[in-house]
């Protein structure tokens, strides 16, 4: 799971699944300790509303497809970027070969100046709080260490007042909802 390549910026905590999936076992493989190091790292997500690329493409593959496009319209510099995003009201959407959309929008000049997030209501996405992005990965990852299903409300529940300190959840429902969430890591 390669970092997407400079100058792309994609925060892959709130908006990738497959690279979340590769996190989850990477902590898992080194235990209850490993585990424990999901919380703090999970700081990034915040406490709002995101949307998650459930497709199949890398990061790196992600950011490969926008810099070939917005290097083919001669947008790759900094300043380029910055005046065709201003032209467009400050970002712009490009789809993907997958049928995903992604917002480009402009990073600080001095790093990863082209910031992506996935589209809002569009193929290989779901809208996320942050609290059931969360929960879900601390659902899977306890769920990898007792050898229980992540889906399992029990083990749901179990995860949100260990790691997260979290109130029990009396289903697994809706659309964009925990049990959504928990279905788009496996």
């Amino acid at each position: 799971m390669n970092d997407p390549a400079h100058p792309v910026l994609l925060n892959t905590w709130k908006h990738h699944a497959g690279w979340i999936r590769w996190r989850i076992g990477q902590a898992v493989a080194c235990g209850s300790a490993g585990v424990e190091t999901l919380v703090p790292e999970m700081a990034i997500v915040g406490a709002r509303l995101m949307d998650l690329y459930t497709g199949s493409f890398t990061p790196a593959q992600i950011a490969e497809h926008v810099i070939a496009h917005v290097r083919g319209a001669n947008r790759l510099d900094f300043d380029s970027l910055s005046a065709w995003l201003q032209s467009q009201g400050e970002f712009s959407m490009i789809e993907l070969l997958d049928g995903s959309h992604w917002t480009i929008r402009l990073g600080p000049a001095d790093g990863r100046y082209l910031h992506l997030h996935p589209g809002r209501w569009v193929l290989h996405t779901i809208r996320v709080q942050a609290n059931t992005l969360k929960s879900a990965v601390m659902a899977h990852a306890h769920a990898l260490l007792t050898g229980e299903e992540p889906d399992n409300l029990a083990t749901v529940n179990t995860a949100r007042k260990r790691y997260l300190g979290l109130l029990p959840m009396r289903e697994l429902t809706g659309e964009s909802g925990l049990g959504a969430v928990i279905a788009a890591l496996k």
